[in-house]
């Protein structure tokens, strides 16, 4: 009984140094990039309705999502579609084209957010000419159609 008794002593005493060891707190690294792929954009031929959608995964974390948007209320243009969540809320985006200046139409412009970390989150972005999302006539419609690279990496990430 004496030796359970020091034994439990021991233990206590053991226990009570072992928690006055500070914890150190991991720093987890920001992404430096974003990979998109599968990218298309378009309205709907014929019809009334856009179509935004994509994935993004982030090296070196396990996040892969799906980003996406449609309506059915775009005509021949592509929407300004507001910052909303991906499939994994962590992830957020928006999409719109920028206005227009003397002697040109204004650039594309997708925005990714990721919050990583508890509420630390970096952004970045992708422009693309407006040459990219021509008005394609098909007779008595006009519309937009998504003509660049599918797959691209989002690096301007702060």
């Amino acid at each position: 009984m004496k030796t359970v008794a020091a034994l439990s002593s021991l233990l206590l005493l053991g226990a009570t140094s072992v928690s006055a060891v500070p914890v150190t707190e991991r720093q987890v690294q920001p992404p430096t990039e974003m990979d998109i792929t599968k990218f298309s954009a378009n309205t709907l031929p014929h019809g009334t309705g856009a179509f935004i959608s994509f994935t993004i995964d982030i090296p070196n974390t396990s996040t892969s999502t799906t980003c996406n948007y449609s309506d059915n209320t775009s005509v021949s243009e592509l929407p300004s579609v507001s910052m909303r969540p991906c499939t994994d809320p962590a992830v957020e985006w928006q999409f719109h084209q920028d206005p227009s200046q003397p002697g040109g139409e204004g650039q594309y412009r997708v925005v990714v957010t990721y919050a990583y970390d508890g509420a630390k989150k970096v952004a970045g972005f992708h422009e693309w000419p407006a040459t990219d999302f021509p008005l394609e006539n098909f007779g008595s419609t006009v519309e937009t159609f998504y003509t660049g690279q599918p797959d691209f990496v989002i690096a301007n990430l702060s």
